[in-house]
């Protein structure tokens, strides 16, 4: 198990190309009362070159279709490079994380690749 991240799929938080200004926020999937037990992970889709800095922000609401407030967010920094599949970026969810999470992603037209941004499981 050591070195694994355990995915979770067909449940992205936002994914989409780089090369766009921003990456809408998908559905909001179920997270709350997870106790800490989840992370968010972002997964570079094609090699990934970052001319200019790529924030994540990650956001929680009561509802699905609820008004969604900040929650954190997660930078990569400009002039990072990533293979496929390579995680480019991980943040735990607090114990008191809403019942739905999202993520919008903003990027600049020089960056290159695709993001997946997906729930993750913590190893116990």
């Amino acid at each position: 198990m050591l070195n694994n991240i355990l995915k979770v799929y067909g449940e992205d938080l936002a994914a989409g190309a780089l090369n766009q200004a921003s990456i809408a926020a998908g559905t909001g999937i179920a997270a709350g009362s997870t106790q800490g037990a989840l992370c968010v992970n972002a997964f570079a889709v094609g090699d990934v070159s970052a001319t200019a800095a790529v924030t994540i922000t990650v956001k929680h609401s009561d509802s699905e279709n609820g008004s969604f407030a900040d929650l954190l967010t997660m930078t990569i920094d400009a002039g990072s490079t990533f293979a496929d599949g390579e995680l480019m970026a991980t943040a735990t969810l607090p114990a008191d994380v809403k019942a739905y999470v999202t993520a919008a992603v903003a990027s600049a037209s020089g960056n290159s690749g695709s993001i997946r941004v997906t729930l993750g499981y913590l190893p116990r």
